[in-house]
């Protein structure tokens, strides 16, 4: 199975390939200035998973953190993919941007210590306070 996605004035498309998707809604500062809302909700792939359809390289990238970066699209300004935060390769797609109505799996809440006061969590899904057990970067050790 295959999920079409694409940013908002369509010069961006690719596509996921998967029997289902997963995904996190993620609280962090980083993700709600990238998104402008209270929380975004990424779709975590393996690189060999996605395939542009559409020219990636035009893609504009931003270092949003010494391990990460994101890309947007050049024209309209959609974010489109996270590289490198989760510390595993995967790669982290804005749920937003894929077509249609998908059928999306959100598996729990992340960065829930920064979750600002005008958002309620409403839902009983398992809630971090940072990464969940066995995502993200690995702790130091010092």
């Amino acid at each position: 199975m295959a999920f079409d996605g694409q940013c908002l004035c369509g010069a961006h498309q690719y596509q996921i390939e998967r029997k289902f998707l997963n995904a996190m809604h993620c609280y962090c500062e980083m993700c709600r200035k990238a998104h402008g809302t209270a929380y975004s909700t990424h779709v975590i792939v393996r690189p060999s998973e996605l395939v542009w359809r559409t020219d990636q390289h035009a893609l504009v990238q931003f270092a949003s953190s010494a391990s990460g970066f994101r890309e947007f699209c050049n024209a309209c300004g959609t974010h489109m993919l996270v590289h490198g935060q989760s510390g595993d390769g995967n790669l982290a797609i804005p749920a937003g941007t894929v077509n249609g109505k998908p059928d999306v799996t959100i598996l729990g809440h992340m960065f829930v210590a920064e979750l600002v006061p005008w958002h309620h969590i409403e839902d009983t899904l398992p809630q971090y306070a940072q990464w969940p057990p066995g995502y993200g970067p690995a702790a130091p050790t010092d």
